[in-house]
């Protein structure tokens, strides 16, 4: 017959409500730990308790004490489990995975698949048990009373090659029982010299590849009974002991295909008897047993010549699926004998109690008794039952979901699967201390007067004397007849996104009744129904004091809404500089992002890109600084960067015209999920973007602004750039940069070009970037550009030009050195000025730009010359300060120039703007501010 392949606990039937209700509920036994990772309160610093469980087998294994069990829920933990502690003689440590056994949809077992598809690993322990989890293998060394059993052991055949569990000496008493053994590589059960007393019995060794089901070698006092053996791949031995493996016992096995060999040495004391072994070819090269180097084709011929196995049998079995686990015999009762059935010794040494899917000796009603004195257990790892399984599901009588104040009354439902002609009896144990049930009826009703979580179980029986039993995973939960309350708490989540928060209604609310729905309002214009149950984390779109609401409905209809009040704001930071790494290259074919269109945006992903195992700009960092390059424009435009979810700006970074290559730095902030926002306002345009840093908390390099000083200008002895030449400027030690600075702020002005071309600076003494220029140069224009590059070991930075003959000049604005003050603190694109609201800049006329936050030390400003009578530059510096002979802006007639720019301003967050020359409007608009810290 077929059995119905799944085993173990059950889950209770609920509604589908979000979450988990929250009654009182009954103290948790401090013999259980558990471990939960997909429970959004997990933690590995906390007290493994059901409510706030570990999130890893190890931080569990690594605080258990002798007498306690790890109750581990479902779910996959990726992590390589490494078993250093003992139990005691009486108190075993005990590892209990949740879930099923079973074929496919029906397998639930927790799964251990750490990144390096270790097995778990237990050296030099005692008294340990492992029982109902998927694994990759077991390895144990010097172990003493350590039991696997009930698990799913097995390892896709393209990993290293290693049985599924090795045991090696000196260790004893191990026990691998009532375990699935698929796809293992190596072979299944392998035993080393010095290892005594081992147990392998009622394991299903389905698929192994490469060595034998079981091999013992030197490992005297084997026991080996009760297991079935598919099928093996490139050997023919299925059940192997060599060198001095005696006293061992071989008994009640199943062998479809394989032979059964006993090295001369290990004859001595070992039984062979009430096995079925059959040949994988019978023949001269496949024998069914090989006993003390004889072969023997049939088990007739074995009993004959050494009066072993007497009452073994050779008999072809057909299994319903014979490559697959938890594949059955099937029996067919026309035979004169059906081999496997009500044949085999239940008294035989190291016989499990139940088979592997947990069933007991069961009389087949069409086959006769066989066994020693009329015994009727069958041979291998499977007893052939009517009585297979049976589910208990739990429903509320008022709402769906087992959960309600008390009293409260359930319905329970046992569906039991039977596939003989015998009269069931069920007997229902509520868990509350009432006493059990026994009925003819699949459904009962309970009431439960006290608050506290219940596991009730059923046992379902039948005349033959079969026996299955199933117990509620998902407990009935009692709780006190009160209203329903909750309080939110709101919190700075910081970690990933600068201006996240996380949300949390659930942890203080209090219900009988499960809780039914769940929303929280941000206060931002964003509702956020969720679907799990727990806290909720939300990632603000720009700073501010925000009022958070949670609303909490439970399945009675009572509704409960908590407020609360949240400030999020930038972490002051600092910075790191990073080589030119390319992100955005709409050109490229293939890529990602396309060409923009006028009035298109694209989401630029700038945080957790790597290259290799590094982030370029990592997680918590709270502003980028780029390169932005415009390329092939069609139309007079600007391309504008501003975090995601923002609103559009009104502030622009990179003014550009038809045919026109214009690159500017920008700074940032990043919005939630690492992305920042690429808008081109007309025409068609490819977008170009470089990182050259990032701005976090924890950077080590903080800013000084100094006096605008002029560092180089071949102007003034004619030693203009060639093609393709490289000019090395020492920085430290001038323009009041010191020895110990790591990166500069530069003013790089190309001019007098004779070509089209590009400019590129870079630390002095590494490579030259292969991706990123800073300045495109143009021929009969003044090209500048702001650039933070990190300074060579030696304090300099080399300037390279690309094409023709360049002039180049380069001013210092600032720079960042560990022992810095300034931290930067990003802020949304806001717009300071905009001369073109009155009336233009005169020649020589200077204004006074406010709107930085007081205190500030200097600002990040991208200046924009437009409407520009004549060539003339445009010079920032701090209200009231001396004006330095620097510029910030080189600017020329009929052309819209931006140009980004880091300004030294007053302690009231104000700057002075001049114009040299003609009128011009110019726009400027801030990014961000330093302030010494």
């Amino acid at each position: 017959m077929r059995l119905r392949h799944a085993v173990g606990l059950s889950a209770a039937v609920v509604s589908a409500v979000v979450g988990l209700p929250l009654p009182a509920v009954a103290a948790e036994s401090a013999a259980v730990l558990y471990v939960r990772a997909s429970n959004g309160f997990c933690t590995d610093s906390g007290p493994g308790t059901e409510a706030r469980p570990f999130c890893t087998i190890q931080a569990a294994a690594d605080k258990v004490q002798p007498g306690q069990t790890v109750d581990v829920f479902q779910g996959d933990y990726l992590e390589d489990v490494v078993v250093r502690r003992s139990g005691e003689p009486g108190k075993p440590i005990t590892f209990r995975g949740r879930g099923r056994l079973g074929r496919a949809a029906l397998h639930s077992q927790p799964t251990i698949a750490g990144p390096s598809r270790l097995p778990v690993r237990i050296s030099g322990r005692h008294d340990i048990v492992f029982s109902g989890f998927e694994v990759k293998g077991f390895e144990l060394d010097n172990v003493s009373r350590v039991e696997l059993s009930g698990n799913w052991i097995g390892k896709s055949d393209s990993e290293t090659v290693r049985p599924g569990v090795s045991v090696t000496g000196p260790s004893e008493r191990v026990t691998v029982e009532r375990s699935v053994f698929h796809e293992t590589t190596g072979g299944g059960v392998k035993l080393g010299a010095g290892v005594t007393g081992t147990r392998i019995s009622g394991n299903d060794f389905a698929t192994v590849f490469g060595a034998p089901a079981v091999s013992v070698t030197d490992a005297p006092g084997t026991l080996i009974t009760s297991n079935t053996v598919h099928w093996q791949w490139s050997t023919a031995i299925a059940i192997d002991l060599v060198g001095v493996s005696d006293h061992a016992t071989i008994a009640n096995n199943v062998v479809a295909r394989g032979t059964v060999q006993v090295s001369p040495a290990s004859t001595a004391g070992t039984s062979l008897d009430y096995n079925n072994v059959l040949s994988a070819s019978p023949g001269e090269f496949y024998p069914a047993y090989k006993w003390a180097g004889v072969s023997y084709m049939w088990a007739a011929n074995l009993a004959a010549a050494t009066g072993q196995g007497k009452h073994d049998d050779s008999a072809y079995v057909e299994f319903d699926d014979t490559y697959s686990p938890l594949s059955v015999p099937l029996v067919n009762p026309n035979q004169a004998r059906p081999a496997l059935i009500d044949s085999a010794d239940p008294q035989a040494p190291g016989v499990p109690a139940t088979d592997l899917l947990g069933h007991s000796a069961v009389d087949h009603p069409d086959v006769a008794n066989t066994g020693p004195a009329g015994s009727f257990r069958d041979r291998g790892a499977y007893e052939v039952v009517g009585l297979d399984d049976v589910r208990l599901e739990a429903r509320g009588t008022v709402y769906e979901p087992p959960t309600g104040p008390a009293p409260f009354t359930v319905e329970l439902k046992a569906t039991a699967t039977n596939t003989w002609p015998t009269k069931l009896a069920y007997t229902f144990d509520f868990g509350d201390g009432t006493a059990p049930v026994t009925t003819a009826d699949a459904t009962v009703r309970h009431t439960y007067t006290t608050p506290a979580e219940y596991h009730p179980q059923v046992t379902v029986t039948d005349d033959r004397g079969g026996k299955v039993t199933d117990r509620l995973e998902w407990p009935v939960r009692v709780g006190e007849d009160k209203p329903l309350t909750a309080s939110l708490t709101v919190a700075a989540d910081s970690g990933r996104d600068p201006l996240a928060v996380t949300a949390d209604v659930t942890a203080t609310a209090s219900s009988p009744w499960p809780i039914a729905n769940l929303s929280y309002d941000f206060g931002d214009g964003t509702a956020q129904p969720v679907d799990s149950y727990g806290p909720a984390r939300h990632v603000y779109a720009r700073p501010g004091t925000y009022t958070v609401k949670g609303t909490v409905t439970d399945a009675s209809g009572a509704t409960v809404t908590s407020t609360g009040q949240v400030t999020v704001a930038y972490t002051p930071s600092g910075f790191t500089a990073i080589a030119p790494t390319r992100i955005l290259d709409s050109r490229e074919p293939g890529s990602r992002y396309p060409r923009l269109g006028p009035g298109e945006t694209m989401d630029l992903y700038v945080r957790g890109r790597s290259t290799g195992a590094t982030d370029i700009v990592p997680p918590g960092a709270t502003a980028v600084v780029l390169n932005l390059t415009a390329t092939g424009g069609t139309a007079n435009s600007h391309l504008d960067v501003y975090p995601s979810q923002l609103a559009r700006s009104a502030t622009s970074n990179v003014n550009f015209g038809p045919g026109q290559d214009v690159a500017n730095l920008v700074t940032v902030p990043i919005g939630p999920d690492g992305l920042v926002v690429v808008r081109n306002n007309a025409g068609y345009v490819h977008p170009v973007a470089d990182v050259l840093g990032y701005f976090k908390g924890d950077s080590p390099d903080r800013f000084t602004s100094v006096a605008p000083a002029r560092l180089l200008d071949t102007r003034s002895d004619d030693s203009a750039l060639g093609q393709g030449a490289t000019r090395r400027l020492k920085v430290a030690g001038a323009g009041g940069v010191p020895a110990n600075a790591t990166s500069v702020v530069l003013n790089v002005t190309a001019t007098e070009s004779t070509s089209t071309g590009f400019f590129t600076v870079y630390p002095a003494g590494t490579a030259r970037p292969a991706a990123g220029s800073n300045l495109n140069t143009v021929p009969g224009r003044n090209i500048p550009n702001q650039v933070v590059v990190p300074l060579g070991a030696d304090g300099s930075v080399e300037l390279y030009n690309r094409a023709g003959r360049s002039h180049a000049v380069v001013d210092v604005f600032g720079y960042y050195s560990p022992d810095g003050k300034g931290l930067f603190t990003p802020v949304a694109p806001t717009r300071l000025l905009d001369s073109r609201d009155g009336s233009p800049f005169g020649p020589g006329s200077v204004r006074t730009v406010g709107g930085v936050p007081a205190g500030a030390t200097a600002a990040a400003v991208n200046l924009t010359a437009t409407e520009t009578t004549v060539p003339t530059h445009l010079t920032a510096w701090a209200s009231g300060g001396v004006r330095p002979g620097t510029s910030n802006l080189n600017a020329t007639p009929g052309l819209d120039v931006p140009n980004h720019t880091t300004i030294p301003v007053d302690a009231q967050g104000r700057f002075d703007l001049a114009n040299n020359a003609g009128t011009t409007h110019v726009v400027a608009d801030l990014f961000g501010y330093y302030r010494n810290q």
